[in-house]
């Protein structure tokens, strides 16, 4: 009997012991997005201070008072990749022609490298679908702040963005794909479990959509019909949800249209209050929420819808993709972006130019003058080329796909479609505009891949002391990289050693000074 006892509150304390750190692997999304989102999406180096010392910090102390491994055991190669790109970012600053913007773009990747382990080291059993849960609600509560801001506050024209959403992110595409990435988080909760599960889910999509749709940002609409297409391919039981998934279509569509009515982001008076659309987005909300309680997944293959989901996803991103596309080759500054960020690599084909160069080639292309400055290509994959060479490249490629090896063998687990979804609209977003400068949307970006590679965690084997110690002690470096950083007066500029510091609490959007595209 005092055995069994013994068992039953060991396994108690084990569970117990698991919830609280499911809730403190899901605090970093769930903290850092909406808080680096609230100072301009985290642009700014001061941002890089805080939130990449808390991460680091997080991370360092989880390995000082727990010996239990984590994600180590088989995410150590993530953090790895994510640790060679940051040193070989370093590095380009021995032939870079502005050293200082090379390590200022290092500062920035220490937050990336530092989020990726404090996720991998809080990680235990669950801790996929309590990553995927803290990104979804981080990411809901900035975009739903900024929407009800948008719509509230007094409508403001901005030279750069117009009459779009961009604040408090001080980027409406931003803002955009955002609010991609949380539409399709919410597939997950909105398609399956309880009713109340799926109606608070279901509501959320309607405004979503709605501060997608003001954001003006085709390049999110085009991350967001691929991301839905992933989800497509991944969900295994697509006929089964079809019910409360196609409840979502109506109210969803409503909410855009009532933004296209309102005119809201036109040069001209709106047609519509902003109260009053607030009031219309809610009614589609619960509008929504009340069509997915009541409609439950069915039991049964479903095997028609799924290949008619996938067809239309097919049409859909081939449209999107299309329109896009034709926007993308004749409209101008994104072109010449594209081009001198081709030629830079070019000139130098084996290490290229130096990381966080881009803004000096473009203002010595002679472009600047007809087309405004701008600090990066609005391509990470093609400007990581441009700096970093081929082997820079290679390296972010391994540190962005990485998480997703396995995303199609544990598709039957039900965050796992809809985090798939989220990171590959992230990851085709992050190649046509410059999120990579914006935290706020790369921590929601590595929360989604994460919980993505997160799903079988669970095994208890302590660590050997050599790799907790090597892990401490990266954890460590990189909290004291980011603390080091408060000693720079560096900002983003694309003539660093004469430009004046960017003044505090400015839009980021305003550094690139580029018109809007996009």
């Amino acid at each position: 009997m005092t055995r069994s006892w013994t068992v039953t509150a060991a396994e108690v304390r084990s569970r117990a012991r698991e919830r609280a750190a499911a809730v403190a692997v899901a605090l970093v999304p769930l903290g850092l997005i909406p808080a680096l989102g609230a100072v301009q999406g985290g642009f700014q180096p001061d941002a890089w201070l805080w939130a990449g010392t808390l991460a680091a910090w997080a991370a360092a102390v989880a390995l000082a008072v727990d010996d239990h491994p984590g994600a180590l055991r088989v995410s150590w190669p993530w953090l790895a990749a994510g640790g060679a790109f940051l040193l070989w970012t370093v590095a380009s600053a021995s032939w870079s022609a502005e050293p200082a913007q090379s390590l200022l773009e290092a500062r920035r990747i220490v937050v990336y490298a530092a989020v990726a382990l404090a996720l991998v080291v809080l990680a235990r059993r669950g801790a996929g679908r309590a990553v995927v849960a803290g990104a979804h609600v981080g990411v809901c509560v900035l975009v739903l702040y900024a929407l009800a801001r948008y719509l509230l506050g007094a409508r403001h024209y901005d030279p750069v963005e117009g009459y779009l959403i961009s604040q408090p992110l001080g980027y409406a595409n931003a803002v955009g794909i955002l609010a991609a990435i949380g539409m399709l988080l919410s597939l997950a909760p909105a398609t399956g479990g309880s009713d109340r599960r799926r109606a608070g889910a279901a509501a959320l999509v309607p405004p979503l959509a709605l501060a997608l749709d003001v954001s003006g940002s085709a390049a999110s609409w085009l991350a967001l019909a691929i991301g839905f297409a992933a989800f497509a391919a991944l969900h295994p039981s697509l006929g089964k949800i079809a019910p409360p998934l196609l409840a979502l279509v109506p109210p969803t569509a409503v909410a855009v249209w009532i933004g296209h009515f309102s005119r809201l982001t036109d040069p001209v008076h709106a047609r519509l209050d902003g109260a009053v659309v607030l009031l219309a987005a809610l009614a589609c909300s619960a509008a929504a929420a009340a069509a997915a309680a009541r409609l439950r997944p069915q039991t049964g293959s479903g095997r028609g819808f799924r290949r008619r989901t996938l067809a239309l996803a097919a049409v859909a991103v081939a449209v999107v993709g299309a329109a896009v596309a034709v926007r993308s080759t004749s409209d101008q500054p994104r072109a010449s972006y594209y081009h001198v960020a081709w030629h830079e690599y070019r000139a130098h084909p084996l290490l290229g130019s130096g990381a966080g160069t881009f803004g000096r080639n473009w203002a010595l292309s002679g472009l600047e003058a007809k087309w405004g400055g701008a600090l990066d290509a609005h391509s990470l994959y093609l400007e990581t080329l441009a700096e970093t060479g081929p082997l820079g490249l290679a390296l972010l490629m391994a540190f962005l796909l990485y998480p997703l090896r396995r995303a199609a063998m544990r598709r039957e687990l039900p965050w796992i479609p809809a985090g798939a979804a989220a990171t590959v609209a992230f990851l085709v977003h992050a190649g046509l505009d410059w999120d990579w400068e914006l935290p706020s949307v790369v921590v929601a970006g590595l929360a989604c891949a994460a919980g993505v590679a997160f799903s079988e965690e669970g095994r208890a084997e302590p660590l050997p002391r050599l790799v907790r110690a090597t892990a401490l002690a990266a954890a460590l470096l990189l909290g004291a990289a980011a603390l080091v950083g408060a000693h720079s007066t560096t900002r983003p500029s694309a003539a660093p050693k004469t430009a004046e510091a960017p003044r505090r609490g400015a839009s980021a959007i305003e550094f690139s000074a580029s018109p809007r595209y996009l």
